[in-house]
């Protein structure tokens, strides 16, 4: 290995040189500021790049080299929440960031320094992983998905084995473990519904078809045979009018406009179709509209069912069977119904029944104590007497419950009271939501937040975020300090009159503009000076980075800056 102190100089010199022209200088600009031939000083940068000082850019057949801004390993593992090891080419031990101490309950120090096969980390010393750690020391990445079993918990991680120089210039590989295992068991249960999905299609009563918007059938269920008589494969890109006769093709245009006036749907109508032997049936239909991930509507879906014996005794209750079942019964909310008259329960879709371990044919027509625990009885009373006095819907607090068999959850509740003929409260219709993994999330998000902000108050430089009017929306602390005022004297404020020196205003704003609006990039690095509350002014070395939307728009700049002492 080259011995950097018998070049310490000659190397300060091309440092100096670097420093002084951040935007990068070519091997041949080098050698003319230090007066050295080309040949010596690409051996003096291909010190200082392995040594981590310099970085290297290739614009065409230019190499540009700059001051290197990366931070050593030491200090950037533990700013990431995944679990971060690195290894030296012995298989040692050479870095551990805190969120796999805390994983594997043991001391830095305790690990550190050790080889991988005598370590806490002996998991990891395994024939597969081995043939990865040892590609990564020939400059091979490579990612994996591996389970780990904790006590009797099963964890999933994305594991990454990277490529490392270490800071004595040997190669190491950095191993990461990023905690997928609440996006495996949603991939399961993605896949569990998906499934319970297919199979409700493939045995629900009804027959169900999709359309595209010129009302040829895309999607025929099996049930289908049983109703018309029809094989699906035999109605597959046929138009559904063929099986309509004219108050059928009347009904279906007419219920397709309604569906198109009222946002989608859905939209209940009867019928008559023909049946493959060519007698008449009357089928009861509720149609939606179809979207597409981008929103575009893609044709329509029917859900129907054969009503023809049943038509004329049953019509107006069979209608609300079916909005029940194909909208009520299948939406991702508790709805449960009270008679006010007699004060029992006379509705409970399916959500409720599963939430409550409760089955609605032993259910219906109970009192409340009868079926829920005490704490939701009074919870619904209360309610119920809000919406009776009011006679108005009525949106209730949160509740914390204990259900018997689960943990605790939190619920969200609306009431909505339905009057009868002769305007008279008749039933309460109660919505309840569980919120507890939103809730969770939330919680979660803050205290990310948190975190991060944690992480920008620690940096030993000015961090600001500027949106696209030029408001400052957030500073840490350390740019606090710099500028002499507290967060919520400067927060809010034009960043441009309050922070740049009016002399440069203008045209630092015009440069921003031109930058919000995509035509130009904001410049990695560069000086520029700071005003103070009071007056001051602090020469800085800025950098800048942008934030984007997810659908693509800039919206706010990231500005680092440190003090220029240069």
């Amino acid at each position: 290995m080259v011995d950097m102190d018998s070049y310490a100089e000659e190397l300060s010199r091309v440092i100096e040189i670097l420093k002084e022209n951040p935007r990068g200088l070519s091997v041949t600009d080098i050698a003319a500021h230090i007066s050295v031939n080309r040949n010596t000083v690409s051996r003096y940068l291909d010190m200082l790049r392995i040594s981590g000082q310099v970085d290297m850019k290739t614009y065409g057949k230019a190499k540009v080299f700059f001051i290197s801004q990366r931070a050593p390993i030491s200090a950037m593992i533990n700013f990431s929440s995944d679990m971060v090891a690195v290894i030296d080419r012995d298989l040692a031990v050479a870095q551990v960031n805190d969120s796999f101490c805390e994983f594997l309950d043991i001391k830095r120090e305790d690990i550190i320094g050790k080889e991988l096969r005598n370590s806490p980390l002996v998991g990891f010393d395994h024939p597969v992983i081995n043939e990865r750690i040892m590609a990564a020391l020939e400059g091979e990445e490579s990612t994996d998905e591996i389970r780990i079993m904790k006590v009797d918990e099963e964890k999933h991680f994305k594991i990454r084995l990277i490529p490392t120089v270490l800071n004595d210039s040997t190669p190491g590989v950095t191993i990461t473990l990023e905690d997928i295992t609440k996006r495996k068991k949603a991939e399961e249960a993605l896949i569990s519904s998906e499934r319970n999905y297919r199979s409700l299609v493939e045995e629900i009563n009804d027959a169900i078809w999709d359309l595209d918007d010129n009302a040829r059938f895309t999607y025929v269920s099996p049930r289908t045979t049983e109703i018309l008589g029809f094989q699906p494969s035999e109605l597959i890109d046929k138009p559904i009018y063929e099986i309509l006769n004219e108050e059928g093709k009347s009904a279906l245009d007419s219920c397709i406009r309604e569906c198109r006036n009222n946002g989608g749907g859905p939209e209940i109508f009867n019928c008559s179709v023909l049946h493959s032997n060519g007698h008449k049936i009357i089928l009861e239909s509720s149609l939606c509209r179809r979207y597409d991930e981008f929103g575009i509507g893609t044709g329509y879906r029917l859900v129907s069912r054969d009503v023809t014996e049943r038509e004329k005794a049953y019509r107006g209750l069979f209608k609300w069977k079916s909005f029940l079942n194909s909208v009520v019964m299948n939406i991702p909310a508790m709805v449960l119904v009270k008679e006010v008259k007699k004060g029992t329960y006379i509705f409970f879709n399916r959500e409720t029944e599963e939430f409550f371990g409760i089955n609605s044919a032993s259910a219906t027509g109970k009192m409340g104590w009868e079926l829920f625990p005490d704490k939701f009885v009074e919870y619904l009373i209360s309610g119920d007497r809000e919406v009776a006095s009011t006679g108005a819907p009525v949106s209730m607090s949160e509740l914390r419950l204990k259900i018997s068999g689960k943990n605790e959850r939190i619920i969200k509740s609306r009431k909505v009271p339905i009057f009868g003929m002769d305007n008279r409260l008749e039933y309460i219709l109660t919505l309840l939501e569980d919120i507890t993994e939103e809730k969770r999330a939330e919680e979660e998000i803050i205290a990310q937040r948190d975190q991060a902000q944690s992480y920008l108050d620690l940096a030993g430089v000015m961090i600001a975020v500027v949106d696209r009017q030029g408001r400052l929306t957030r500073i840490n602390r350390y740019g606090c300090r710099m500028l002499g005022v507290t967060e919520d004297q400067i927060i809010g404020k034009n960043w441009f009159e309050t922070v740049i020196p009016a002399g440069r205003r203008d045209h630092l704003r015009k440069q921003y503009s031109r930058i919000i609006a995509g035509e130009i990039s904001p410049p990695q690095s560069e000086e520029g000076v700071i005003v103070t509350s009071g007056g001051g002014e602090i020469p800085v070395l800025w950098h800048n980075s942008i934030i984007k939307s997810p659908e693509g728009e800039i919206t706010a700049i990231v500005s680092s800056a440190s003090q220029n002492i240069s």
